[in-house]
């Protein structure tokens, strides 16, 4: 997602708070949703809209959040939008199914974690600030810092449902290994732990 009047590029990982986010910033989409780094930078260059903004891709601020994984899985399977029409209904069979960090996603990208929307054809980290979730007014607050501008406030879109129980109460010691098992790139990297 690209703001010209912002001067910035949001990497939307789903299930970060990035909905709200872009509405904030009046983001636009380049293409498709949930657009890894290099495929926004690669969309950047092919859009026409683009052109009158030479040197964008390098010049603008860069940044996306991510999120405990845990939690994260527990909120992709209570996603409400489109009613989730993608992966089983029930959680022991949803916990086995998810592979990939978008795969409830009508738009997915096939990376496991989400440090890999972050990351260029080195693996390097190509952008300039990775917010989290769970620090979202202070990162937020930061992000409009850097760019300038004072923090908009932040709507809640896309909400789940409102009585849900904390995340750690969905897991079985078996599922919470597992799910720490298939993300534990973004687990170590983030310094990330169950209930913390």
């Amino acid at each position: 997602m690209i703001s010209h009047r912002h001067r910035c590029i949001f990497v939307k990982v789903p299930k970060t708070a990035g909905t709200s986010i872009a509405r904030a910033l009046s983001l636009g989409h380049v293409g498709k949703p949930h657009r890894d780094i290099v495929q926004i930078r690669e969309a950047i260059a092919d859009n026409p809209a683009c052109a009158a903004y030479p040197g964008c891709f390098e010049s603008y601020f860069k940044f996306g959040f991510v999120r405990n994984p845990w939690d994260r899985v527990v909120s992709l399977f209570c996603r409400k939008e489109r009613g989730r029409e993608l992966g089983p209904a029930g959680w022991d069979e949803f916990v086995a199914w998810i592979e990939n960090a978008s795969d409830t996603c009508i738009h997915p990208t096939p990376h496991r974690n989400q440090i890999d929307w972050f990351l260029d054809e080195q693996g390097d980290v190509a952008v300039d600030f990775i917010g989290r979730f769970e620090n979202l007014a202070d990162d937020f607050a930061t992000i409009c810092d850097r760019l300038g501008i004072p923090a908009p406030p932040l709507p809640h879109e896309k909400r789940n449902s409102p009585g849900r129980k904390h995340y750690t109460e969905y897991y079985t010691p078996a599922q919470r290994d597992a799910i720490g098992e298939k993300f534990r790139v973004d687990i170590e990297r983030f310094g990330y732990t169950f209930g913390g």
